[in-house]
């Protein structure tokens, strides 16, 4: 098994965090920005290394990562780390001291896309059992010394397994924003909602 080229890492991650879409290498091809041929050999070279599944629907054949294979699952943990540190390295600075209380963080919204014009900082908590208070302490003295004001939603596990299945707010949480802990504790979770 070869290392993954850049498209073939972005088309994993893209399949990994736009889990609620179906993609087919027409589809894929706009979203990572290559050629619709060349989307196909992408997806068939991963398919070719057990690392994605195809179905064929029609005509076409529409693929989702094959999360059963821990192979698969270290890769993305690793993708979703190197994604988090290239394009959200001041952010995992600045809430590393809660990650002890939460099991998943994730950064999103305006802050990632547009940080001058952001009016707040939009973070999903999905906490660790009675760690409430200890992430809102956290926020509120952070609020303090922040020029803008941390948003956070707050979720245990089992809301976060239910909203992934019908709460399109958090679902483009995960599609848009940034993991800074918690990769592979959000792996698990998608198992149960990725699934063809």
């Amino acid at each position: 098994m070869a290392l993954l080229t850049g498209k073939e890492s972005e088309a994993m991650l893209k399949l990994f965090k736009d889990f609620n879409s179906d993609y087919n290498a027409n589809s894929l091809s706009k979203e990572i920005k290559v050629t619709p041929r060349g989307a196909l050999k992408i997806l068939k070279n991963l398919e070719a290394d057990n690392l994605v599944r195809g179905r064929k629907l029609g005509r076409a054949v529409f693929y989702k990562l094959n999360l059963d294979d821990s192979y698969v699952c270290k890769i993305i943990e690793t993708l979703l780390i190197a994604e988090a540190r290239k394009k959200a390295g001041r952010w995992l600075e600045e809430f590393k001291g809660v990650f002890k209380d939460a099991e998943i963080i994730i950064i999103f919204g305006s802050i990632i896309r547009n940080p001058k014009e952001a009016n707040d900082i939009d973070v999903l908590f999905v906490l660790k059992e009675n760690k409430y208070r200890n992430i809102a302490d956290f926020i509120r003295e952070k609020n303090k010394i922040m020029f803008k004001k941390i948003h956070s939603i707050p979720q245990t596990m089992k809301d976060l397994n239910e909203s992934l299945k019908n709460n399109k707010a958090i679902q483009d949480a995960v599609r848009t924003g940034y993991v800074l802990h918690g990769q592979d504790e959000l792996i698990e979770v998608m198992k149960n909602v990725s699934a063809f």
